[in-house]
């Protein structure tokens, strides 16, 4: 695939907004040895240079808490040493805040969340046209690269899309 800098409307295909759209909705398979989804990825990923621990879990919440949250401060710590108030902020927002803002029974009518495929790391930077060489000369299609994919929570990159000022147009706006 060819790639390039993203400018005006792609030629052909739905728009990058649809096909993410598309993939924020779609519910990921249950993985082997488990009988319903699950949060986390059967590879790790990595966000930049950080590898990202995506062990299956059933609970968002715990996902985020453990496997993002935890996870970086663990690395944090090997790297700079320990900070007592950083740990104790990451811990209490681990223990506190995840369970009471984006635990099972706060989302979707108590019904939890369907983890979705994800990008990870969605922002204009890791965004461009491709063209397949199925395609004719001259025709390209939106595309994002660079993932650190993961099943999640469907709104869960739409943070660093807005911290970061991606502009990449989705939902129908520049965010």
């Amino acid at each position: 695939m060819d790639l390039s800098a993203r400018s005006g409307t792609s030629k052909t295909g739905p728009s990058l907004a649809q096909k993410l759209a598309k993939l924020h909705t779609t519910p990921a398979p249950a993985p082997a040895g488990h009988d319903r989804p699950m949060f986390g990825f059967p590879a790790t990923t990595c966000c930049g240079d950080t590898p990202q621990d995506n062990t299956f879990t059933s609970s968002w919440s715990e996902f985020y808490a453990e496997h993002r949250l935890r996870f970086i401060l663990a690395r944090s710590e090997k790297s700079n040493g320990a900070d007592k108030e950083l740990s104790g902020l990451v811990n209490r927002t681990a223990d506190e805040v995840c369970p009471r803002l984006i635990g099972d029974d706060h989302l979707n009518s108590g019904k939890g969340v369907t983890p979705v495929v994800i990008h990870g790391d969605l922002w204009s930077g890791n965004a461009g046209r491709g063209r397949l060489p199925s395609m004719k000369e001259g025709e390209t299609e939106d595309v994002v690269f660079d993932p650190s994919a993961c099943y999640a929570h469907n709104e869960f990159e739409l943070g660093i899309m807005k911290m970061v000022g991606c502009g990449l147009g989705y939902c129908g706006r520049e965010i």
